[in-house]
Parts: structure tokens; sequence; C-alpha cells
């Protein structure tokens, strides 16, 4: 893998730390659960921490919110993929 990959993880692995308040290993495997079911890369994954960025929550006491609004995302995603694969 390529630095710039890797910096698009460390990227996406802070997103999730900053607006979900999940530690580093965690974001790790919340992004990784993605990609297997997604079947994906990087760049499903990092599309839907945009869609999180632009909706989320930056007030104090909104990681609960953030959190919701994560498994939202990667619910509609899986909804997607249900779609294209009937």
């Amino acid at each position: 893998m390529s630095d710039a990959q890797y910096r698009i993880i460390d990227d996406d692995v802070s997103t999730l730390v900053r607006l979900c308040g999940f530690s580093p290993e965690h974001a790790r495997a919340q992004l990784t659960a993605f990609s297997h079911r997604e079947k994906a890369g990087l760049i499903p994954a990092t599309r839907a921490l945009e869609v999180l960025e632009e909706t989320a929550s930056l007030a104090r006491d909104a990681v609960a919110d953030n959190r919701r609004r994560w498994r939202e995302i990667l619910r509609s995603s899986e909804n997607r993929s249900d779609a294209l694969a009937a």
C-alpha cells in the first residue's frame, strides 16, 4: 500500500475518533467491517465519512448523535448494495 493510502486511512480513522469518540482501534475495525461488507476499497469508506462530516453535530455532547448518524450511513450503504445486487 502506498503512503497516500495509509494517510487516507489515518485521516478516516481520525474522523471517526473525532466525531464519534471511538478509540483508534475501534475506528479501524469500523472501517474494516465497512470495507469487507461492501467489498469496497477506500473511496466508498471515505465518501461515507464525508457524509458523516457534512451532517455531524459539532456540539460538545454530540458523540452519541454522531455515532447514530454513522450507523444510519452504514445502513443506507447496505441498502444500496442490496439494491445493486438484485
